[in-house]
């Protein structure tokens, strides 16, 4: 075989040229193509990209590094829930509910990794633990924007959309309390405006009320007197 440096440079890439190398399980050698190697790249976000996190669809019970949705019809719009592996696809050494979490009280974008004009933008809540299986999440959705429907057994992406702004929490207070305690996962801290089931509204500003921040995910909201309402933190 001669030297790489003797074979003449194609200066006209396309995604059927093909380079040589080695199969892991059994040593031999074989080609691959660009498109096959893209593939396996975008699938497997190889790239890193630190709130990316893809799933085989699947329309029952899913499996490791695979989702599932509640629906009433198999569409986007009618879509409230999803149910995702901790593992994202291939990839089971490598557990992500942590990092599922930076998706919490995000809007995100599912597409699927064959056919972006097949997308859904949601407005999503925070992952949990499902109830019945600690290997996977469970996460509220409220559908925004889509084009399609899900399709089973493709590769879809789950991201933060580009397009959403600044985040922005709401605490409902159903009971009345002296201390409200917030788990917001905003990663940052953020002002605080309090709306009483009175009427009454008032920002942390305000001397009738003490926000304490325990860290940028987490903070209390200290009262002279015990309240219901709400708690808007932007």
């Amino acid at each position: 075989m001669a030297r790489i440096s003797k074979y003449t440079q194609d200066t006209g890439v396309t995604k059927n040229d093909k380079l040589l190398g080695s199969d892991y399980e059994t040593g031999s050698t074989k080609n691959f193509s660009l498109e096959s190697i893209s593939k396996f790249l975008k699938e497997t976000n190889s790239s890193g990209a630190s709130t990316q996190f893809n799933f085989t669809y699947g329309s029952s019970s899913p499996s490791t590094g695979e989702c599932t949705r509640t629906s009433s019809d198999g569409t986007f719009t009618n879509t409230t829930s999803l149910k995702v592996s901790k593992y994202v696809f291939g990839d089971e050494d490598n557990p992500i509910n942590t990092a599922l979490t930076l998706l919490n009280q995000r809007d995100i974008v599912i597409s699927n990794l064959d056919d972006p004009n097949n997308f859904a933008v949601f407005n999503a809540g925070s992952f949990v633990v499902d109830s019945g299986d600690s290997n996977f999440y469970d996460l509220a959705v409220t559908h925004k924007n889509s084009n399609g429907s899900w399709v089973e057994g493709k590769i879809y992406s789950i991201n933060i959309y580009p397009g959403a702004g600044d985040l922005s929490y709401t605490h409902t207070q159903s009971s009345a309390a002296t201390t409200w305690t917030i788990a917001h996962n905003l990663g940052k801290y953020p002002s605080v405006t309090i709306k009483f089931s009175t009427g009454a509204e008032y920002d942390n500003n305000n001397a009738l009320g003490g926000v304490t921040f325990t860290d940028a995910n987490n903070l209390t909201i200290n009262l002279a007197a015990a309240e219901s309402g709400v708690a808007y933190l932007n």
